[in-house]
């Protein structure tokens, strides 16, 4: 399908803006999807992404230090300057994704929307997800697994689930078992490393949509 990148991004980046600009959001709140971070952690990440996108600091993305260095150098900012930081580096990133080279960079979209939905969760929000992004993300994430099965050397299988809970389930928002229990054509065990792109989530977040 043919979508515009760029303008799923900001449309994230601006929910997430209202969302953590709230009176009521407490910035040190935990994120269950994402236990070692907070509200603020988080923010600090989807913020930082921009920063280090727009600025070239790539090296080690999208790795575990990469994502640390981000929390850790906005750690005494608070929300409301990340914010203001972002509604700058955020447009760039939107430029960049709206052009043609802007597939380049689609996983900043994944990015965006996941931590949406798992912000949503730590405050207590319902779980929306917008149905252009799910049309595309699901497509994608398809996609993403036969290759990963093949690439494995495991015969074809498919799996029927919802696109929002492939999602979250091949994001890392998913147990193992809630993921089982999708509507596989073959026994699930030796497809589970090729299904899970950031691992299993320990404890079920109990999300519906």
């Amino acid at each position: 399908m043919s979508i515009d990148l760029g303008v799923l991004y900001r449309a994230a980046r601006v929910r997430i803006g209202e969302l953590v600009s709230r009176p009521t959001t407490d910035p040190d709140l935990p994120v269950p999807a994402t236990p070692r971070w907070t509200v603020h952690d988080v923010v600090a990440h989807v913020s930082g992404v921009a920063a280090d996108g727009t600025s070239g600091n790539m090296a080690g993305a999208p790795g575990e230090e990469w994502t640390a260095a981000q929390v850790q150098r906005s750690a005494n900012r608070s929300i409301a300057e990340l914010l203001e930081e972002w509604e700058r580096t955020g447009q760039l990133m939107e430029g960049f994704l709206s052009s043609p080279a802007g597939v380049n960079a689609s996983a900043a979209v994944m990015d965006i929307h996941t931590h949406e939905a798992d912000l949503r969760h730590a405050l207590g929000v319902p779980l929306e997800v917008p149905d252009d992004f799910l049309e595309w993300a699901g497509a994608a994430l398809r996609d993403g697994f036969a290759d990963a099965v093949a690439a494995a050397g495991l015969p074809p299988v498919q799996v029927t689930a919802p696109d929002v809970e492939w999602f979250r389930g091949r994001l890392g928002r998913r147990t193992e078992a809630e993921v089982r229990g999708f509507d596989w054509s073959a026994e699930p065990g030796p497809y589970l490393d090729a299904f899970f792109i950031f691992g299993r989530a320990e404890q079920s977040l109990g999300e519906r949509p």
